[in-house]
């Protein structure tokens, strides 16, 4: 679990491996290694992430699937047309899940 989200969090952030390994002072295998589920970063690391990132340790450990300060920044990585969009589409689907209640 800690992996996956890593590595999507990386890459939604525009870093590579190489750049989080550099940031982190580890080296570029170690972060391979956590992306792919070989190993965990130690606790102090996690925290390093989590601050990094501005994400949740919850939402890292895969504790809760829904971290609202992520969200909330990847939303702000969307031009202002497209976030128009996923607030519609929100509401649609909203809209949708009462209608088949």
């Amino acid at each position: 679990m800690i992996g996956e989200r890593l590595a999507d969090i990386r890459k939604d952030h525009g870093d590579t491996r190489q750049t989080l390994a550099d940031k982190l002072q580890v080296s570029k295998f170690t972060v391979s290694n956590w992306e792919q589920e070989k190993s965990e970063p130690d606790h102090e690391i996690l925290i390093k992430i989590c601050r990094l990132y501005g994400i949740s340790s919850d939402y890292l450990l895969g504790l809760s699937n829904i971290d609202p300060a992520y969200v909330k920044n990847r939303s702000e990585m969307l031009s202002k047309e497209d976030q128009a969009l996923m607030k519609e589409f929100e509401t649609f689907l909203r809209w949708r899940s009462q209608k088949t209640k």
